[in-house]
């Protein structure tokens, strides 16, 4: 019995040796997670996700078609358009002008209808001809006229403006490529006292005001 008895505790403690002893949870640290960069904003210089130049649109051509009523422009007397921007305080003359046609001649029959083209004034301020810089306050078109003679006059009956806006690659803008407005209340005589139709629009090239001046 006594060899028995020590037997079972040499086992005893045998297994007692082998069991490993369980060691503390290791500690975890969090490791921050740094968020990613986010990409570079797009400049007025970069089209966003494209590495492409961003498109810059600017006044590329005008028209003007002025409808004569039951007086015409008589052969001599003198016609010009002039396309500004609106409200142009600190605008030099002619140097800013936009666009512009002068010293016109031919006659203007009654009842018809005459396509003017005006040119690009040389010399004049580029960026002056940026649609943003239109855009910012609208257009002013001045259509003007000196008679041959004292008493000659001019009946109109309307005056339509055509504006054209591409970008540096020649592409029209999506919704301004040719934009026509059309001042249904340019209505009036213009003679040797009251010379000038003064048209005006708003910011989005909305037809507004269309009115006679000296």
């Amino acid at each position: 019995m006594a060899a028995s008895f020590i037997t079972q505790v040499a086992v005893s403690q045998t297994i007692q040796k082998t069991i490993p002893t369980a060691k503390p949870a290791a500690t975890i640290k969090a490791i921050p997670v740094q968020p990613p960069t986010p990409p570079p904003a797009a400049t007025n210089k970069t089209a966003a996700g494209t590495g492409q130049a961003a498109p810059v649109y600017t006044l590329t051509a005008v028209r003007v078609l002025i409808k004569t009523g039951t007086d015409n422009k008589e052969f001599l007397s003198e016609v010009g358009a002039s396309l500004w921007k609106k409200d142009h305080s600190g605008w030099n003359y002619p140097n800013d002008c936009c666009y512009k046609i002068a010293a016109l001649k031919n006659e203007m029959a009654v009842n018809s209808n005459t396509n003017l083209g005006l040119d690009k004034y040389p010399g004049g301020n580029a960026d002056k001809l940026s649609l943003a810089n239109l855009q910012a306050n609208g257009v002013e078109l001045l259509v003007q006229y000196i008679p041959n003679l004292l008493f000659d006059a001019w009946k109109i009956e309307n005056i339509t403006l055509v504006l054209e806006f591409r970008d540096q690659n020649g592409n029209l803008h999506p919704t301004l490529g040719s934009k026509t407005i059309s001042f249904s209340n340019a209505i009036g005589f213009l003679n040797a006292d009251f010379r000038t139709f003064k048209c005006r629009t708003d910011q989005y090239f909305n037809p507004l005001t269309a009115s006679i001046e000296k």
